[in-house]
């Protein structure tokens, strides 16, 4: 286990995953708001947010759409603690969501499930005297990397003018590396590790219009989604060697070389990973296409953990988020380019709840956002450009106590006429 004194961290840079000291807890920070409309607006995703009736992460309000969509969302983040900041950016979704006749949709998504990039080193390195004239200077690092994907299956169905239902299978896939190192008088003594995650996640969405408030329709969605296949975790433990060429690599200049290396031990952790997870949405037109919306989350993870190959002696068992927005949709039929421009809002909070699995009691982690953005129309297939932006504030986290997130995401949507009703425009 690392000591108190490992409080320097590396934020590593890697496609499809996001960054934050988060990273470190279990099996690394389970990924949200992959939409550039969902992070405008702080949105848990459950109601809409990339246009009027229809949220890209609702497989229920997708039949709203007017045309066939290809999305895409790209994300920058700015990590910053004690007077280190570290910046990345990714891909972090990729939608192909396709309407049939206002009844029925279906769409395939590919987005992060969770992350796992992190570094965590010693800030000095420390003596062992063995006498007056034999000492040695050592330090550690700990790093993670990569974290597990996600591709969904998705189909929505319209019941009724009140009622809508959808259904999407999440299938979890990807491989995470993990390096321990002891540095010894400038020297790396590496020992290496690969993780690999295999699970599936079932979603159950319904949306209903059957409610009003002053003769104004209430919108309440429902989403639950629960592990079909509990994620099992394959775990390759290589044998530990010095790096004497310090190039990270086993080869054949290493001690021992890796021909000479023996066998990696193989284990599977079943069941690691289980998920339940509970999303209820009101959504309410104050007013002429501005819209007033709650959103809350209750996420479970009540998996074995039982690897504990995490950077920090603990994972994350729960968490819970409450979300408040105001929005501005636009009119489909729009005169001016005003009119064509959605605006969102929103302000959130948070609490992970934080399991030990060391002798160190660990604290729960909160957390408090504001975000802001908006999407632009164009086109005659109604392409949307959106913007979203996230200032988050988390605190209790192991041995950085405050972490401040800047995250700054660009979606592009293109529309065109596959399987629409009436392919005149």
């Amino acid at each position: 286990m690392l000591s108190h004194r490992i409080i320097t961290l590396t934020l590593l840079t890697g496609m499809l995953f996001s960054q934050s000291t988060m990273n470190g807890y279990g099996y690394g920070m389970f990924s949200h708001n992959n939409d550039s409309s969902s992070l405008g607006s702080g949105s848990i995703g459950l109601l809409p947010t990339f246009q009027n009736n229809v949220s890209l992460s609702n497989p229920s309000t997708w039949h709203n759409m007017p045309f066939t969509f290809l999305s895409l969302s790209f994300e920058g983040q700015n990590n910053s603690f004690d007077d280190q900041s570290f910046s990345n950016s990714n891909l972090s979704s990729a939608k192909f969501i396709i309407p049939a006749k206002q009844k029925l949709s279906i769409g395939i998504t590919f987005s992060p499930f969770l992350s796992r990039q992190l570094t965590v080193s010693d800030t000095t390195y420390q003596t062992f005297v063995f006498s007056e004239t034999d000492t040695l200077q050592y330090s550690r690092s700990n790093e993670t990397s990569g974290g597990s994907s996600m591709m969904q299956f998705a189909v929505g169905y319209n019941l009724n003018e009140k009622d809508d239902i959808g259904v999407a299978l999440d299938v979890l896939f990807g491989s995470s590396r993990s390096v321990r190192n002891l540095i010894i008088d400038n020297t790396d003594h590496l020992l290496q590790s690969r993780d690999y995650f295999t699970g599936s996640l079932l979603g159950l969405y319904y949306t209903t219009k059957r409610f009003s408030y002053k003769e104004k329709p209430l919108l309440l969605a429902l989403n639950y989604n629960f592990s079909l296949n509990p994620v099992d975790v394959r775990n390759e433990s290589y044998q530990a060697f010095i790096d004497v060429n310090s190039n990270n690599y086993h080869d054949s200049a290493d001690y021992p070389t890796a021909s000479q290396a023996l066998t990696p031990t193989d284990n599977t952790f079943t069941d690691e990973i289980k998920i339940s997870n509970l999303k209820i949405g009101l959504d309410y037109e104050i007013y002429d296409h501005y819209h007033l919306q709650f959103e809350f989350d209750q996420w479970n993870n009540k998996g074995n953990n039982n690897l504990l190959s995490s950077v920090y002696p603990g994972y994350i068992k729960g968490k819970s988020r409450l979300n408040v927005s105001l929005s501005k949709f636009s009119k489909y039929l729009a005169n001016n380019t005003f009119e064509k421009i959605n605006f969102r809002s929103g302000i959130f909070f948070g609490n992970y709840d934080i399991k030990s699995t060391g002798p160190e009691k660990l604290s729960n982690v909160n957390e408090v956002g504001l975000a802001i953005g908006f999407g632009v129309r164009f086109g005659l297939t109604n392409n949307q450009l959106d913007l979203g932006y996230n200032f988050i504030q988390r605190d209790n986290i192991y041995k950085v106590g405050v972490e401040n997130i800047q995250a700054f995401n660009v979606g592009i949507s293109i529309g065109d006429l596959w399987f629409v009703k009436r392919r005149e425009i």
